[in-house]
């Protein structure tokens, strides 16, 4: 993406988003500009008031005050200007106080529309896609980087409020002096001419930073998968000295990014005051304009410099967020816009006949073919094993039936109706899904057990299916019951109970059809033929397929898919009897 066309791009996200708040900022900050530059130059009758000497000198701003006023049938004196200027200054205090918080909400309503169009995107995405993406990159856009955008775009309107402060002053400084006022505009567009190379280093440093981060966030979601390995092993000081280099990298590289920002800054300001020296010395000297003209002169002059200072800083802090924004956008161009109500529904397909695999071919990306003209016939409620070795596509079967992988040919058929993408979401609401590695939300026990179900669920219900996979006893154990919170729950539950809360989240969910993926690997001979027992009644209202490469499941399967060959699959059908 060409730097110029992503600004473009970017500037129009920016207008798109709540247009009339973008311009009613802009608005106040104009009228902040011209309030602000015409509160110095109202000093200047003022000065000519309380300073002795200074009665006869004028100049054209003070005629066009003293007009004005005159026509507005108002006497300028010394209480009057005051009067005006404590109305004045109070009504820039409330504009300011208004922009203030306009802004401030106009950016954070940006960050959570833009996180949640994001979320929205990731969350209903295709399951290829999902399966070929970065975790760690999601969450350091949807953490770290949309609110990197937002203070990309608050630097682009701060950019534009320092060009209309700086406009205003220039303006009312050439009614004053014309010379010295080009003098001065002209010193400032040299320096930033001559400073633009701490821009292009602002803009190397933000692409570093973002892929520093990056590396910490992985190496903390890897260690946080590792941590137990690293007690067991005393390997402790390894992983910290490891964090430890990744954590300084980036503290110098915050350090040499503050100081990219600071030098222009410095540069600036030592700039700013000698040049207001060499007008003062020239104004006082050469006796250029009247006395309290150009007292006020030095005072927009002190105005304008830190204005210059403020727009390169501005500028400098955007192109180092280019990379942040750069990471959202294209996070937003890669998932397509879902519609994420199209997908919720009450109905479901019942599954009272069959499901029919016909002539399914499958492959995943750079491998050969994994599925070839694949048929197969699951009839309604059965218990159905799907066996084979490792790698020869047990897995992926169940993800084709659920919709999650698209074969390359062929088609499978739920009661005569093709399950194609329209179909899908009506077909998955009533599926039950259980892998092999249960997990669970950090939450509530009872959070855990009904987070996935489209329905109310009654504390009654809960425990019925509890009971039914022999996990009754692991919410009974805990002070609070269903409400104790699980954070870390690989700590809290063995292998096993895990695998029979996730089998009762399942249960919960009422599915026509069960797919489960290694769903007794971790249990005991005696749990094992309880949850096989609890299955066989089931069975009688739901369809289940079991992937399983224990042979010791099988007697209660009424019919088996065996995976033979790699590349080729075969579907006898063998009956075994209890």
């Amino acid at each position: 993406m060409k730097i110029d066309s992503f600004f473009t791009e970017s500037l129009l996200m920016l207008l798109r988003f709540k247009t009339g708040k973008l311009v009613l900022l802009f608005i106040l900050t104009l009228l902040l500009g011209l309030f602000s530059g015409f509160s110095i130059v109202l000093l200047i009758p003022l000065l000519q008031l309380i300073t002795p000497g200074t009665e006869g000198q004028s100049n054209q701003i003070a005629i066009f005050l003293n007009d004005l006023a005159q026509k507005a049938g108002i006497q300028l004196n010394l209480e009057s200007i005051l009067v005006i200027y404590v109305l004045l200054l109070s009504i820039m205090a409330c504009l300011q106080l208004w922009k203030s918080l306009l802004g401030a909400n106009y950016q954070q309503k940006l960050i959570y529309k833009i996180r949640h169009r994001l979320f929205r995107k990731i969350i209903m995405a295709d399951w290829k896609l999902l399966n070929n993406r970065s975790k760690t990159n999601h969450l350091q856009v949807l953490s770290t980087e949309v609110p990197n955008l937002a203070d990309y775009f608050f630097f682009i309107l701060r950019v534009f409020t320092g060009l209309i402060m700086t406009t205003s002053y220039i303006a009312w400084a050439m009614l004053v002096s014309v010379k010295f006022t080009v003098f001065i505009a002209f010193i400032g567009f040299f320096l930033f001419i001559l400073l633009r190379k701490y821009l292009f280093k602002a803009f190397h440093f933000g692409e570093e930073f973002v892929n520093s981060y990056n590396h910490l966030l992985k190496y903390m979601d890897d260690f946080w998968l590792t941590v137990k390995i690293a007690k067991v092993h005393s390997s402790e000081k390894f992983y910290y000295k490891k964090f430890t280099a990744v954590t300084s990298s980036l503290l110098e590289l915050e350090y040499r990014m503050q100081k990219n920002h600071a030098l222009p800054s410095f540069i600036y300001k030592i700039c700013g005051i000698l040049v207001l020296v060499i007008v003062i010395y020239i104004g006082y000297r050469f006796d250029l304009i009247p006395l309290t003209s150009f007292f006020i002169l030095i005072i927009l002059f002190s105005r304008i410099y830190p204005q210059f200072t403020s727009i390169n800083n501005d500028i400098s802090m955007i192109i180092t967020n280019l990379a942040s924004v750069k990471m959202v956008m294209q996070l937003d161009k890669d998932f397509p816009e879902p519609n994420i109500d199209s997908r919720e529904s009450s109905m479901s397909i019942p599954l009272t006949k069959e499901i029919d695999i016909k002539d399914l071919t499958f492959t995943y990306p750079g491998e050969g073919k994994l599925f070839k003209n694949f048929n197969a016939k699951i009839p309604a409620f059965n218990l159905i094993g799907i066996i084979g070795q490792s790698g020869r596509g047990k897995t992926t079967l169940i993800d084709l039936i659920a919709g999650l992988q698209v074969p390359l040919s062929g088609e499978i058929k739920v009661d005569g109706i093709r399950l194609d993408p329209k179909i899908l979401p009506i077909w998955r609401s009533g599926i039950g899904y259980l892998p092999q590695d249960s997990f669970f939300i950090d939450g509530s026990l009872r959070e855990n057990l009904v987070w996935d179900s489209h329905r109310n669920i009654s504390e009654l219900e809960i425990r019925k299916a509890l009971e039914q996979v022999n996990a009754l006893h692991l919410a009974d154990r805990f002070p609070k019951g269903l409400d104790e919170e699980v954070v870390n729950y690989q700590f809290h539950f063995s292998g096993g109970e895990r695998q029979r809360l996730a089998l009762a989240r399942v249960l919960l969910r009422k599915p026509k059809i069960l797919l489960l993926d290694e769903a007794t690997s971790s249990l005991d001979e005696q749990n094992e033929k309880q949850i096989m027992d609890l299955l066989a009644d089931l069975k009688s209202a739901i369809t289940i397929l079991f992937v399983t490469h224990r042979t010791s499941v099988l007697p209660w399967c009424d019919k088996i898919i065996q995976i033979e060959k790699e590349y080729e699959v075969t579907s006898p059908k063998k009956d075994y009897a209890d």
